[in-house]
């Protein structure tokens, strides 16, 4: 709570993790802590040795002393083009003659387990955690995924493996890949704007995300669903438009300072070293629907902090006191399996990129109007991808506790993935450390990730705009609206970040 000289943080968080209970392993198996109360908890108490509006101010101030030095240091229009350069690995004999069976073997081990993880869904212990598919998913997966394919690179596009099991069978019955649709231009990357932010309800408001057949259900179902879209439109087509995961971690491995490409039939595969954040200023054209879905993906992961704090909270409790707003609430719970909180969380889901959507164009016509130009979409959906730092950085100061904490179950679960009793590599006992990450270690390493990954995205931005604009103070001018965008933004995350939690 807010004091004459600091920022009290209780049960600071361990954010996202879908379960609402403390866990902690024990003795000869997994023991679950009940206490909704201290969901996500730490269970300390931490100060800010200095109040929150200094470090807002600190950071803030970080990000317009980048702008500024950019705009005394960095007037030439060929700013950033050593940020491009990038060195072909496939050219050197040891790692070419390693890359295919390394990609193959890896490819293999990730079929064993999406298989081994549906098992597990379907037959296994219906206890949550003991059963492999929810830490399987919610924590290696999509946390651990994610963080390589920022850090490293995009590992997905070469392991993914809804593909590589098409085409087993494909191959099997010796049948064509697909049924020749051409894929409508119209639909651009929709689908996976659809999909993605269905996985995100699904990750925040379901509450039964955390039921092993019920997710083994929904991950058995999106892989149908993807494997009917590569039947009509081919694997390529609907993995570059259609699969959600799929363009959500090549999204975060254009930040990567690897560029990881699988062949195509009209592309070799590709392993480039280049600097980190390279990969974001590809000249190609950014669609409106890419740049919703990089938006999207910001709004989700800033809404999965926002909805544990005090103030949606209140929202919450203001919502069940306005009388139109609890009735509606009431009625939409009467008829389906939602109560009205699980409701209202999806309501604000879903205003949160819409309000990320309305903002980023507000100051898209803002950036155009001081650049001296009318209408340039093109320019405008550009400037999404100096947006990516942001998320990646907020992504790790989000989720890094998280993979650090939670992620250690996996060590009792790979001797028993089944919950059957089964001890397969003697860790069934293995106890797990959940105080691994302190409250402090937490927020100082949340505060430089995202105040690096603004400067960061200030660079990219400042970088994008020399390249679109004639003059060096169009440039300038452009990036104003930018600026006071991510300062905003980095406020909010900071905010979020040191909120306590209350459920």
């Amino acid at each position: 709570m807010p004091s004459s000289s600091s920022k009290s943080i209780r049960r600071f968080a361990l954010p996202g993790f879908p379960h609402p209970r403390l866990a902690r392993c024990a003795g000869g198996g997994l023991a679950w802590a009940a206490g909704a109360a201290q969901a996500h908890g730490f269970g300390q108490r931490f100060d800010l040795p200095l109040p929150l509006w200094l470090w807002l101010t600190g950071a803030g101030t970080t990000i317009v002393l980048t702008f500024v030095a950019l705009a005394l240091f960095a007037r030439q229009r060929d700013f950033g083009q050593a940020f491009l350069r990038s060195t072909d690995l496939l050219r050197f004999a040891p790692v070419h003659r390693v890359a295919h069976p390394l990609a193959v073997g890896l490819r293999t081990i990730t079929c064993v387990l999406f298989a081994l993880s549906l098992a597990t869904g379907f037959f296994g212990n219906p206890d949550a955690y003991a059963n492999l598919i929810v830490t399987m998913v919610w924590v290696l997966w999509w946390v651990g995924m994610a963080f390589f394919c920022a850090l490293v690179g995009d590992l997905w596009e070469i392991v993914n493996p809804l593909p590589a099991l098409y085409r087993a069978v494909v191959h099997l019955l010796g049948c064509r890949e697909s049924l020749g649709w051409r894929y409508p231009v119209r639909l651009g990357a929709w689908p996976a704007v659809a999909l993605f932010f269905a996985f995100a309800w699904a990750e925040l408001v379901w509450p039964e995300k955390d039921v092993p057949r019920s997710l083994a259900i929904a991950l058995l179902a999106y892989a149908a669903l993807s494997w009917a879209g590569m039947l009509l439109f081919g694997v390529d087509a609907w993995c570059r438009h259609g699969d959600a995961f799929a363009m959500a971690f090549r999204v975060l491995g254009r930040f990567a300072p690897l560029e990881l490409r699988g062949s195509t039939r009209t592309e070799p595969a590709r392993l480039r070293l280049r600097p980190y954040g390279a990969g974001l200023l590809a000249a190609e054209t950014v669609p409106a629907s890419v740049a919703a879905f990089v938006l999207l993906m910001l709004a989700t992961v800033t809404f999965d902090g926002f909805h544990e704090t005090p103030l949606m909270d209140r929202i919450g409790t203001a919502a069940q006191t306005a009388r139109p707003v609890a009735e509606t609430l009431f009625a939409l719970s009467s008829a389906t399996g939602l109560d009205e909180t699980q409701w209202l969380n999806t309501a604000v889901l879903l205003l949160f990129p819409l309000g990320f959507v309305l903002i980023f164009r507000l100051a898209g016509a803002w950036m155009l109007r001081l650049a001296g130009r009318t209408r340039d979409s093109t320019t405008v959906n550009a400037m999404v991808w100096s947006l990516v730092p942001i998320a990646v950085a907020y992504h790790l100061a989000h989720y890094a506790s998280l993979l650090l904490t939670t992620g250690q179950f996996i060590v009792p679960l790979a001797s028993d993935p089944f919950g059957w009793g089964w001890d397969l590599f003697g860790t069934r006992g293995r106890k797990v450390d959940l105080g691994i990450v302190s409250p402090a270690v937490y927020w100082y390493t949340a505060v430089t990730l995202i105040v690096a990954g603004h400067v960061l995205a200030v660079v990219v931005a400042h970088i994008e705009a020399t390249r679109r604009f004639e003059s060096h103070r169009a440039a300038l001018a452009s990036q104003v609206p930018m600026l006071v965008l991510m300062v905003a933004y980095t406020s909010l995350s900071l905010w979020i970040m040191a909120q306590p939690i209350v459920g």
